[in-house]
């Protein structure tokens, strides 16, 4: 009775089932596991902070470790350990606060070091970016950095943008 009801009522669809029918999901799973066997030997270990974020990036970052696009079949994993850390990942606003936190962490990556920032809240494209709490985009620490944007961005522009970072290093 409950699913009738609920089928019936939500319709299932995929949304990305259309964006991946030509295998460009394959051609990128392929092109990223290439990509970290090169310059990771076999994985790649990313270290995210949430420095005051709505939780929307963190949301599509989970959503890359489900069945749908399962990145961790390529050797992309989470670590939990600064110092094991391959690419440190930014989301949300840096924040005076969290700005102290950020900096250690930088200096204890290992290197050669390498940031993301991911979605537009660590460009201050978002809608606190007149706020006096909050460092500017010339005050981020980082001699060079990638940025993913989009608020937030989707699981396909996340794997799109992070293969071209790993094309560049």
């Amino acid at each position: 009775m409950m699913f009738k009801l609920f089928k019936d009522t939500f319709p299932l669809e995929v949304s990305d089932e259309k964006d991946f029918k030509d295998g460009e999901l394959k051609r990128l799973d392929r092109l990223l596991k290439e990509q970290i066997e090169t310059k990771f030997s076999s994985k790649l270990n990313l270290f995210i902070v949430d420095s005051g974020s709505c939780s929307g990036c963190e949301l599509e970052l989970q959503a890359l470790f489900t069945p749908l696009y399962n990145i961790a079949k390529n050797g992309i994993e989470v670590v939990y350990d600064i110092k094991e850390a391959d690419i440190l990942v930014i989301t949300g606003l840096m924040t005076e606060n969290m700005y102290g936190e950020i900096v250690k962490l930088y200096d204890e990556l290992k290197e050669p070091k390498y940031v993301i920032l991911l979605g537009d809240c660590p460009l201050l494209r978002g809608a606190f970016q007149d706020n006096f709490s909050l460092k500017r985009p010339v005050e981020i620490p980082f001699n060079s950095f990638h940025t993913i944007t989009g608020c937030p961005p989707e699981p396909k522009i996340i794997l799109t943008e992070l293969l071209k970072y790993l094309k560049k290093l």
